[in-house]
């Protein structure tokens, strides 16, 4: 447990060392990923993180394609328009921090929702993301964020 009493951006940058120590496991699984068969048909998508109903939950990232012809097959492996599939960070073993970084003024899940995004943006682009031909932003889910989405690949 990290004790209440970090600034807000010692908040941040102690977060983001967490965070940092996945980043070669992450930027691995996302280079497996970006190396999966696409289909001839053009697709869009978006990368969705979420923090839980409060956001204090282990984030997740989601990945989710559309296209022409959406289709929904949870046991198809295979990117496809209607794909949706967890990106499994792995980041449970990030420390969790007092519950008062999130109560008050602090702003603790938003200043959390900031940094997750601005980190898993730099391993998306690290991981050879920035060329992938589709169309793909990120966003923080249920607003927990800036509002900002963050173009990931150069055709968003």
């Amino acid at each position: 447990m990290i004790p209440y009493g970090l600034s807000p951006d010692q908040f941040c940058q102690r977060y983001r060392r967490h965070l940092q120590r996945t980043t070669p496991a992450t930027i691995d699984k996302l280079r497996t990923l970006l190396a999966r068969a696409l289909p001839d048909e053009p697709l869009t998508g978006e990368v969705q993180l979420f923090l839980g109903e409060d956001g204090l939950d282990v984030p997740e990232a989601w990945l989710y394609l559309s296209g022409e012809n959406n289709r929904v097959d949870a046991s198809d492996p295979t990117l496809f328009a209607g794909k949706a599939m967890d990106l499994q960070l792995g980041l449970q073993s990030i420390p969790e921090f007092d519950l008062a970084y999130f109560e008050g003024d602090f702003g603790g899940v938003t200043l959390m929702a900031n940094t997750l995004k601005s980190w898993l943006a730099e391993c998306w682009w690290k991981a050879g993301g920035w060329s992938w031909p589709v169309a793909l932003t990120l966003a923080v889910h249920d607003g927990f964020d800036d509002g900002e989405r963050i173009a990931l690949t150069e055709t968003a």
